[in-house]
């Protein structure tokens, strides 16, 4: 019985300081509502955000050859994208960046997605340490050691600039 209870309240306890995904708020300069803070690939496929993101997805053809040299570093590195559901260069980049994750292989929890308003705040969530100046920003890490980010747009394809940077490592 108090193995039982303890269990209950461990699990209880772990509840109340997890974080929330894919919040939503009303965000008066782009007169909207937005995600903010933590968020994941669900959060993009519920309106109003779906409209943008899956014909993104859809239309978005990845470079195959490029997509089978980026299999072998899934899950190697961890991915953190800072975006806004506001900003045109978010709605353009993320399905794209998407894509290519699902088609390399990429597990969800090597991508952590932050979400931020028009003012570049997340809400509850800190980022403070990844001085980013425009979204969408992808930072690739590995030990918690900067390799590389796209900012704003890729200079070729998000596929070809994150093989880059995961083949200077």
């Amino acid at each position: 019985m108090k193995t039982t209870i303890a269990v209950i309240l461990f699990f209880l306890s772990s509840a109340t300081f997890a974080q929330e995904f894919n919040r939503r708020q009303t965000d008066e300069k782009v007169k909207g509502e937005i995600l903010i803070g933590l968020c994941n690939k669900q959060g993009f496929l519920e309106t109003p955000f779906s409209d943008w993101f899956k014909s993104g997805y859809d239309a978005y053809k990845p470079d195959i050859e490029i997509i089978t040299q980026l299999k072998p570093y899934a899950d190697k590195y961890k991915i953190t994208v800072v975006l806004g559901t506001w900003c045109s260069d978010s709605r353009r980049e993320i399905p794209r960046f998407f894509k290519v994750m699902d088609n390399a292989g990429y597990s969800p929890n090597s991508i952590k997605v932050i979400c931020v308003d028009s003012q570049k705040t997340a809400g509850d969530t800190d980022i403070s340490t990844l001085k980013f100046e425009k979204v969408p920003t992808i930072i690739v890490t590995n030990y918690n050691k900067e390799l590389g980010r796209i900012v704003e747009k890729p200079t070729t394809t998000i596929e070809a600039d994150l093989l880059n940077i995961l083949q200077k490592d």
